[in-house]
């Protein structure tokens, strides 16, 4: 992997990390950090970090009414991401391709899915 594209997959997993589990914990940021690798190794959502995470309604990367992106916050995301590309954490959701709040009700399209994984209010499908 050349330094731009370790550069775009980085700012790609972040932005989604940012928008979908900013305040959580470390383990509900893992579960997501491998769903969105999981889609990758897929190629369902696309062949690249930034094709998944930019694929149509998928993550809440696209939204204006977003508060401005705190920039600290941000970079302590990047470190993050860039711990867990280098194998630094273990992937809590196996081969899940899917997730969302246990505030948000299940939709139709799920069921059938087996839950591969519940940490702490994020469901991994």
């Amino acid at each position: 992997m050349d330094i731009h594209n370790l550069e775009l997959d980085v700012s790609c997993y972040a932005t989604a990390l940012y928008h979908e589990v900013n305040n959580r914990t470390l383990e509900e940021k893992l579960g997501v950090y491998y769903t969105i690798h999981n889609r990758v190794k897929s190629g369902r959502w696309g062949k690249s970090v930034c094709d998944v995470v930019y694929a149509s309604g998928q993550f809440a990367v696209r939204d204006e009414t977003h508060a401005p992106i705190d920039k600290v916050t941000f970079l302590k995301t990047e470190l993050f991401v860039l711990d867990a590309i280098r194998g630094k954490y273990a992937n809590p959701v196996a081969d899940a391709l899917f997730f969302h709040d246990d505030s948000i009700p299940a939709k139709n399209y799920w069921f059938g899915r087996k839950k591969k994984a519940k940490i702490g209010r994020m469901v991994f499908y």
